[in-house]
């Protein structure tokens, strides 16, 4: 039986193709807002939305783990291949940006407003501030991003990181509050024919291992998966062989320089991008 979202309030709800949805999983429109998600999102088990006369927009293949809490105000946007762990509080009160590829650990929570005290006391602690969080950003778990801050893109965020100010693109940050760990990186330089060797290697892998195995071939400069003869996923090196390719309904095309890719909703294509999009390499809707 096909599970559905519970929806409380008045609001808009667009479910995308080949989504997953746990249990009790529920969108509460205290004010009339709209929800719109992508196709092969995940939501898991008692994920919530509060949705109180905001947007909110997931991106294709997201993945919200158990309980997570996403509150919209004024708007939550989730790009592609977004990734968070469970119970992350994902606030868009002031406005929240999360471009793509970000990935969030268990227990983390994302501010765009802060409230404490009576105002009519003359309390100054409130407020609502647009955060934004860069592509390929990782908070390792247990991290907290305050209101009004930019993560800039492909920072890594040790666990328990308490980020209130700006944070620069390729940056590592620890501590409470956080600071800049001078001279680590966690990325290196890789060059196109090593990107199109270990995407090669992979789909071996996957080859080996899975039960319902797909085919492999491997020419000069491209990459071709099938489990039968119609349906196809083909991986080109370059952007150019990529751009110049016929469309044709039955094969999904890939680009390694780009990481792009056009959408067919083949069950090759789901199962392929599914296998490789975890932490191997994630390719975007063009």
């Amino acid at each position: 039986m096909e599970k559905r979202i519970n929806i409380i309030g008045e609001g808009s709800v667009e479910l995308g193709q080949a989504c997953s949805i746990g249990d009790n999983v529920t969108i509460i429109f205290p004010q009339p807002g709209s929800v719109r998600i992508g196709d092969y999102v995940a939501l898991g088990d008692g994920v919530r939305m509060i949705v109180d006369g905001g947007t909110v927009q997931i991106g294709d293949w997201s993945t919200l783990h158990p309980n997570c809490l996403v509150m919209a105000e004024k708007y939550v946007k989730i790009g592609q291949h977004g990734w968070f762990g469970q119970n992350t509080v994902i606030d868009g009160t002031g406005g929240l940006t999360i471009d793509d590829g970000v990935r969030v650990g268990m227990y983390s929570q994302l501010w765009t407003h802060v409230a404490a005290g009576e105002q009519i006391e003359g309390c100054t602690l409130y407020g609502k501030t647009p955060s934004h969080i860069g592509k390929d950003v990782w908070l390792v778990g247990s991290c907290v991003v305050g209101s009004g801050v930019s993560v800039g893109e492909r920072v890594i965020a040790l666990a328990g990181s308490n980020i209130v100010k700006d944070v620069p693109d390729h940056s590592v940050v620890a501590g409470a509050p956080a600071k800049v760990k001078e001279g680590l990186s966690f990325y290196r330089e890789v060059s196109l024919t090593e990107k199109m060797q270990m995407l090669a290697g992979w789909l071996r892998e996957m080859e080996s291992i899975a039960l319902d195995a797909p085919n492999l071939s491997i020419e000069d400069g491209l990459i071709t998966v099938h489990f039968d003869s119609v349906e196809k996923v083909r991986f080109f090196e370059n952007r150019a062989d990529y751009e110049a390719a016929e469309r044709i309904a039955s094969i999904t095309d890939a680009c390694i320089e780009t990481k792009k890719y056009r959408k067919q909703f083949t069950k090759t294509e789901r199962a392929v991008f599914k296998y490789l999009g975890g932490n191997k390499a994630r390719f975007y809707c063009d």
